[in-house]
């Protein structure tokens, strides 16, 4: 049974909620929370995406993003993967963090106001706080409150400036738009919306070109890329040899597979014949890499672009030494 494919719109903003899988909780201190938020202002200066709100609960998370560079599935991945292998390491567990795939949700920019009134709101209607400036781990401090030090990574002004051009009576202003709504439902502040799982493939919406197709390789061709890349058969990618060779071709073939391809990692782990959560480590490691190893960058651009040339040879060889 083929997956449903997810719709990611570039430029417009999407409603994030993602929930812990059964007998894990997402967050368990305050450094959880703390590593979580650097993670997202990692995203917010590396220009993968704009934030513009977020709340975090121990068991489940919603985000207001727009995705800039790439579909939000693969910030997504990015963004959990690095989240779980940090829990995962830290207290000893195996396997996913997270409950199944995230629900994500496309609404217009006109409601963006009341999405993060929503997600602010939260925490409120779930009886954890009073007021929602009380709650510490999500924006409205920021929304509300010259200075704050999560100023750096929201983008606050698209909403405030729906309010007043000035900048903190647009912030009084907002502050009192969000407790006008504190008795009201959860229903997530949109009205009519484009839900992020749809249809049999994804496909990638700009704000500039309308709907447009994205190609997406196969893990057959993938292995292909990366055998030939990297001098191999494509049957030792999922044979049990350990050889450091084969353990960079598959981390490579993981990487590539989950960030540039977009296959989930039950897909990759069922082709590689390995658990999920031994892909998981893959993945997070040639994520790692791509932040602080040129070699090895170089490599997935190659296989990303089948230029399979002297650049190529020449990134493996750095890769080996």
């Amino acid at each position: 049974m083929s997956r449903v494919g997810r719709v990611s719109w570039i430029g417009y903003p999407h409603l994030v909620i993602a929930e812990a899988n059964s007998g894990a909780q997402l967050f368990y201190d305050e450094d959880d929370f703390q590593s979580y938020i650097q993670l997202l202002r990692q995203m917010v200066r590396d220009r993968m995406a704009k934030v513009h709100g977020f709340c975090l609960q121990k068991n489940e998370i919603r985000l207001v993003i727009k995705p800039l560079k790439f579909s939000l599935a693969r910030i997504m991945q990015r963004l959990h993967c690095s989240h779980t292998l940090r829990i995962n390491n830290r207290f000893g567990r195996r396997g996913h963090l997270f409950r199944g795939r995230f629900q994500s949700i496309v609404f217009s920019p006109e409601e963006a106001a009341s999405v993060i009134r929503s997600v602010h709101l939260w925490p409120v209607r779930n009886g954890l706080v009073r007021r929602p400036e009380i709650y510490h781990w999500s924006s409205h401090g920021a929304y509300v409150t010259l200075g704050h030090p999560l100023a750096d990574m929201l983008d606050s002004w698209d909403v405030l400036q729906r309010f007043d051009d000035n900048f903190t009576l647009a912030q009084r202003a907002f502050a009192r738009y969000v407790e006008s709504a504190a008795l009201e439902e959860d229903n997530l502040g949109v009205t009519e919306s484009s839900p992020g799982l749809t249809g049999k493939t994804e496909k990638i919406f700009t704000a500039s070109m309308g709907i447009k197709p994205k190609r997406r390789l196969s893990l057959q061709s993938l292995s292909k890329r990366v055998a030939l890349l990297l001098n191999i058969r494509t049957h030792q990618l999922s044979g049990a040899s350990r050889r450091q060779d084969l353990v960079m071709a598959r981390r490579l073939f993981a990487t590539a597979a989950a960030i540039l391809a977009e296959h989930s990692i039950t897909d990759v782990a069922e082709f590689l014949q390995r658990d999920k959560a031994q892909v998981s480590r893959l993945v997070s490691q040639g994520i790692d890499l791509l932040d602080s190893n040129e070699a090895f960058k170089t490599l997935l651009e190659t296989v990303r672009g089948r230029n399979l040339g002297p650049a190529g040879l020449s990134a493996k060889l750095q890769l080996e030494s």
